[in-house]
């Protein structure tokens, strides 16, 4: 059994998430459901849960000050929110699992599955560090990114990356040491992450880092030959703009 703890401010949210756990996800015994942070903080420290379903927004403290009060947590989880731009965009950046209100059951379902899929959670600290310097400060873009796989979690410095191509919904990343990773994210999921630190879509199933570019070659319509010496391809609808950025780098 997966010991839980519920922590909304919203009586109805928070019945309806029990309901939802009994009914759909049985291997889950609730210990505690809290209409407060300050009795979700308690609720934690009493009954040591392995996941905790969090409310970000709670008045008094919010979600996020509720986190502050674990520096070293001995649980993961998952954040239930309503939708908040600069929430969600925390929540991508540290690859945390969410759920969006009204909580939808299939999802609810995945997201446990997702938990017991986990084989260790020691990332887990080292994420939610991410959520909240990305939530203080969402300016800022980190230093490193963490992306799931299926042994864990893996952090990737953004320039380390040199392009990513994607197949269906897994995007593969290679790296400059000639490495790659593939992972359970769209292209686009991907370039979200990944166009604040210089990376461009030059073609429907490819992203490249600007830094890495060696040379764009005319022939055969057109492509970009990268540090590693991948020829990418650029899309006809994509080539002026690629052209653009690649001619304001070069001054």
């Amino acid at each position: 059994m997966i010991k839980a703890v519920l922590v909304d401010d919203e009586k109805n949210a928070l019945e309806m998430l029990e309901w939802q756990l009994q009914t759909y996800c049985p291997q889950v015994q609730i210990t505690a459901l809290c209409c407060s942070a300050d009795e979700g903080i308690s609720a934690i420290k009493k009954h040591g849960p392995q996941l905790v379903f969090l409310d970000i927004e709670m008045p008094h403290k919010n979600g996020f000050e509720v986190i502050q009060h674990f520096p070293e947590p001995h649980f993961e989880i998952i954040f239930t929110t309503a939708y908040d731009q600069f929430a969600l965009k925390a929540f991508k950046f540290a690859a945390l699992d969410y759920l969006l209100k009204p909580i939808d059951a299939e999802e609810l379902v995945e997201a446990i599955q997702r938990y017991e899929k986990k084989q260790h959670h020691l990332e887990f600290k080292d994420q939610l560090e991410l959520l909240l310097q990305q939530y203080k400060q969402p300016q800022l873009t980190p230093s490193k990114l963490p992306f799931a796989t299926q042994e864990g979690i893996i952090f990737v410095k953004p320039e380390s990356i040199v392009h990513a191509e994607s197949f269906r919904n897994y995007t593969t990343l290679f790296f400059s040491d000639t490495s790659k990773l593939t992972i359970s994210k769209t292209l686009k999921e991907v370039e979200d992450l990944l166009e604040p630190y210089g990376f461009m879509r030059v073609h429907q199933s490819h992203l490249i880092n600007m830094q890495q570019v060696s040379r764009y070659v005319k022939a055969e319509g057109g492509f970009i030959e990268m540090t590693n010496k991948v020829q990418v391809p650029i899309s006809r609808q994509r080539k002026d703009l690629v052209l653009e950025a690649l001619m304001k780098k070069a001054k």
